[in-house]
């Protein structure tokens, strides 16, 4: 049969009918997920569910962090992880940071372990590299709405299923649904399609359709949306203070999309809506200073969870929370109240509590109590293996590991996200018509808030592969005065263009960036700036003569703002945000490419 395959393949690419053996090759598929289970599956989960006693119904309910690297059998990390899923019976893993076989084999292990197949999750909403140390980042969700197609939004969704289904992850915590229509927020950001609700509800559509196709469970997150925040809810309590009829034009439009899509699970957002719910939160566990007082977060609300989602907008999939171990709620409640009040409010499935056992056990007293119901649980645990049978875990819980490398960074897949990176590079100001550049000699200054001071080398080397000759500096916050005095006298030499590279973690510069954007803009030699991330950041430097939107820092948007700048392709990506005060959504100048794109190393 392998012969035969051979055969074929090379008869087509003779005849000229394929131009990539990867066309033809077969690639293990997994079921679509969202689609009516089958009589068989529905007796796995009736039966299922009938066999677990209430511990191990509420082990289901839990899911555990861990970092799928090497781990020996007989360490502290391994025996505890062990005891998770042996002991405490609990029904699925989060990856964070992780290695693609150290994931395939430990995911392998521990399904192999566990008395229930295993939900395991990651947050891949940038691609398999998010959390995957061993392969590519995707350009980020605004990026991929700046190209303006949302086929690119399936791809990514599909690809991104596949990878991980190979590597045993089977729950992707993507993607994100908030509209990011507050330029000042600090944890959504480039992470959403942008500020206009419908686009964004296509895009969150497109994706969850490419995923659930390739056999993954998606997660619309975070319910009922984070995007209009100043705070991040891993070290706050962010408020929302806006009414249900602006909720309903705004934030809950891509999630109506992800419900009408067949999404699988919806995740919750550590956020206060005060006049959703007008119920006090706790006071801060441990007070610093004269905190104001905040309602309920939208995790722990039955008035959000169950009245607004399951019963006005019908979603029949799992609820997750977004980590209890986050300050916006973990600040508040110690692990067991915080795990019964979600619970009562409607969650499904318990994420990393900071107190596994606390959590399990209050969720118990609780049940004895009367407090929660047993069918209230039961009802979790039928939604939970609803879904292990819709992945198919019923039938294979554990990855063919000779498939791992037929599927993980497949270079199709990686073209498919350097595609997209090339598309969304948005041209938002050329005032010189500087672009694309026609001088060789070119400085790059680069400031960046990331402690690798080497960031830019996927730039620099895209460049010097043209033929550029160019000489960098990088500053940081931590550099110093001289440092700065150092680019200062660079500046004053003649230079065929300055290429000034921002790399923002937050919202704003911090005070050396903002000192070295001062610097450069007194510049005379043609100035391009490039935000490497948070588009926002051109209010720091709003007469930049040239600005270019990247969108993120992760080498495939370097090697494509690097390609747009020298020529090798078009540039016609749009603004999925306005920039306050300087331009609208949708705005994006185009520049047709000067030269063919190719490689001469």
């Amino acid at each position: 049969m392998r012969s035969l395959h051979s055969f074929l393949v090379a008869f087509l690419l003779v005849c000229g009918l394929v131009s990539n053996p990867l066309a033809f090759t077969q690639k293990k598929t997994y079921a679509r997920v969202g689609r009516e289970l089958t009589k068989k599956e529905e007796k796995w989960v009736r039966q299922t569910l009938a066999a677990l006693t209430l511990d191990e119904k509420i082990g289901q309910m839990i899911t555990v962090g861990t970092n799928a690297v090497f781990m020996n059998r007989d360490s502290d990390e391994y025996r505890q992880l062990r005891r998770q899923i042996v002991s405490n019976k609990v029904g699925g893993l989060i990856l964070s940071r992780s290695q693609v076989w150290a994931a395939a084999i430990l995911t392998n292990r521990l399904q192999e372990m566990a008395t229930v197949p295993l939900l395991v999750a990651a947050d891949l909403e940038m691609g398999p590299g998010m959390r995957l140390d061993d392969t590519a980042w995707w350009a980020p969700n605004m990026a991929v709405a700046a190209t303006g197609d949302v086929k690119y939004a399936r791809l990514q969704g599909s690809y991104t299923a596949r990878e991980a289904r190979a590597a045993g992850i089977n729950w992707l915590y993507a993607p994100v649904a908030d509209v990011n229509n507050n330029p000042n927020n600090p944890v959504i950001n480039i992470r959403s399609f942008g500020e206009d609700p419908q686009t964004v509800g296509a895009f969150v559509r497109a994706f969850i359709e490419g995923a659930q196709a390739a056999g993954a469970l998606a997660t619309a997150k975070h319910f009922p949306g984070h995007g209009d925040t100043t705070t991040d809810s891993h070290v706050g309590l962010p408020v929302v203070d806006v009414s249900r009829e602006r909720l309903e034009k705004l934030e809950l439009v891509p999630f109506r999309a992800a419900i009408a899509s067949g999404v699988g699970s919806i995740m919750t957002a550590h956020i206060a809506l005060p006049q959703i719910e007008p119920e006090p939160a706790a006071p801060l566990r441990s007070p610093e200073g004269n905190a104001p007082p905040v309602t309920l977060p939208a995790t722990l609300s039955h008035k959000i969870l169950t009245g607004m989602l399951r019963d006005e907008l019908k979603f029949k999939g799992l609820v997750v929370t977004d980590a209890m171990e986050m300050a916006g709620v973990a600040a508040r409640y110690e692990a067991a109240t915080s795990a019964v009040k979600a619970v009562k409010a409607g969650a499904d499935v318990i994420l990393e509590s900071p107190d596994i056992e606390a959590a399990i056990r209050a969720i118990k007293e609780a049940v004895a109590r009367g407090e929660i119901t047993e069918s209230r649980i039961n009802a979790s645990v039928q939604r939970i293996l609803r879904a292990k049978a819709a992945l198919g875990l019923n039938e294979r819980r554990t990855v063919d590991l000779n498939e791992v490398d037929r599927v993980v960074s497949d270079p199709q897949f990686n073209a498919v996200a350097q595609e997209i990176a090339d598309r969304s590079i948005t041209l938002v100001r050329d005032e010189r018509k500087a672009l694309p550049i026609r001088n060789s000699q070119l400085l790059t200054i680069t400031f960046t808030d990331d402690e690798n001071r080497a960031i830019t080398q996927p730039f620099i080397a895209e460049l010097r592969r043209s033929g550029a000759k160019v000489d960098d500096m990088t500053l940081d916050s931590r550099s110093t005065d001289a440092e700065l005095e150092g680019v200062r006298a660079r500046l004053a030499q003649p230079a065929g263009a300055v290429i000034y590279c921002v790399f923002p973690r937050g919202v704003a510069l911090p005070a050396m960036g903002a000192r070295l954007s001062e610097e450069i803009s007194k510049v005379k030699a043609p100035v391009i700036v490039i935000s490497f991330g948070n588009p926002y950041v051109l209010a720091a430097m709003p007469n930049a003569p040239a600005y270019i939107a990247a969108y993120s820092p992760y080498p495939l948007s370097q090697r494509a703002a690097a390609r747009a700048l020298i020529g090798e392709i078009d540039i016609a990506g749009k603004l999925p945000v306005t920039l306050p005060g300087l331009y609208p959504r949708g705005h994006g100048l185009e520049v047709r490419r000067q030269r063919a794109v190719g490689r001469s190393d």
